[in-house]
């Protein structure tokens, strides 16, 4: 996932919460913060409980993406999502249905219509947001 800039440093996609590891003493950390100073992008990562370390995104790498719990508010939207899934593959189907479509085509429409309907909308709004560093 990382790229490279046109400056020659590495850059990726992180969230806070992230887990990274510092690759010159091999310590693991929590990303809590992204400054941008005139010297480029640093990251501020939490190692112990209360002490934190600023360092450039080109001596961390990552370890695991962070994720946040399931609120009432995304759970309520994820149903949401689903419901307009359905309804767009039940349309959808009967529109290729009353084209004269075989049953095949119809079933492969009505599922192809459901899940890029409810991905693309629970990738749009339930997804972490992602810095480039």
């Amino acid at each position: 996932m990382s790229t490279t800039t046109f400056e020659g440093e590495p850059s990726m996609l992180l969230a806070i919460g992230d887990v990274v590891r510092i690759r010159s003493d091999k310590s693991l950390g929590t990303v809590v913060g992204v400054a941008t100073h005139d010297s480029g992008n640093v990251v501020d990562i939490q190692v112990n409980d209360l002490v934190f370390r600023p360092v450039r995104p080109a001596n961390i790498e990552l370890v695991a993406r962070g994720f946040k719990p399931m609120t009432s508010g995304r759970a309520v939207a994820t149903l949401l999502f689903f419901v307009l899934g359905i309804a767009f593959a039940v349309t959808n189907s009967v529109y290729v249905r009353d084209l004269g479509a075989n049953w095949s085509t119809v079933a492969f429409v009505a599922i192809t219509s459901f899940t890029a309907t409810t991905g693309a909308l629970i990738n749009l709004f339930n997804r972490p947001r992602r810095v480039r560093v």
